[in-house]
């Protein structure tokens, strides 16, 4: 099947306008993504009980664990903290700058919603945007983290033997307008469906 002139012009301008469209509502889809800070599933077991996680060690993130764990969310020299609870059950990484960095114990009410209660006051941290990963079993990656900061900030190794012990490894990041977020949201872009679309005019012209 062939075109002429002014009906391949009609069908590349349609084209366009489906790519742009698709292109504004996954940019959309995945803002809202983002926005939807409610806990996955495997998280909502850290609202039991009402648990305060408390601050044990902070640093920045060392390239060995970069090259290691290749996490595109962290760039090695970004803040990280551990955080954990008199249960010693879990353990949480609080990725990448923010006010969480700042804050030695705290509650959680969602992905993006923080109650500090450091000296005794109740101080509400809201994050932009949030995202968490809770493992159901013991993580490699809070293990290496703790004794790579324990050394960082010459501290004794008293948390290690509590990290090890730990059942549960939670991961929190914060992106705000970072690297990480705008990554994020690219990879949620349905690009292959405007893909698709550009593959189906060629082979119709032909």
């Amino acid at each position: 099947m062939k075109f002429v002139g002014s009906e391949w012009m009609e069908l590349a301008r349609i084209q366009i306008q489906l790519w742009l469209l698709l292109l504004h509502f996954g940019g959309a889809l995945s803002l809202e993504y983002f926005k939807d800070n409610r806990l996955p599933e495997r998280c909502k077991y850290l609202l039991e009980d009402e648990l305060i996680l408390e601050r044990k060690c902070g640093g920045t993130y060392p390239l060995l664990a970069f090259t290691k764990f290749r996490d595109t969310f962290v760039k090695a020299g970004e803040p990280f903290s551990l955080f954990m609870p008199n249960t010693m059950d879990h353990i949480m990484v609080v990725m990448k700058d923010s006010e969480l960095q700042n804050c030695a114990r705290f509650q959680l009410s969602d992905m993006a919603t923080f109650f500090c209660l450091d000296n005794n006051r109740n101080e509400t941290i809201r994050l932009d945007f949030a995202h968490m990963y809770c493992f159901p079993f013991h993580i490699q990656l809070p293990d290496d983290l703790m004794q790579t900061c324990l050394a960082e900030n010459n501290m004794v190794d008293e948390y290690l033997e509590d990290v090890l012990r730990t059942r549960r490894g939670v991961i929190h990041y914060t992106f705000n307008n970072s690297r990480g977020h705008r990554h994020i949201s690219v990879y949620f872009w349905p690009l292959p469906l405007p893909l698709l679309l550009l593959l189906l005019l060629l082979f119709s012209w032909q």
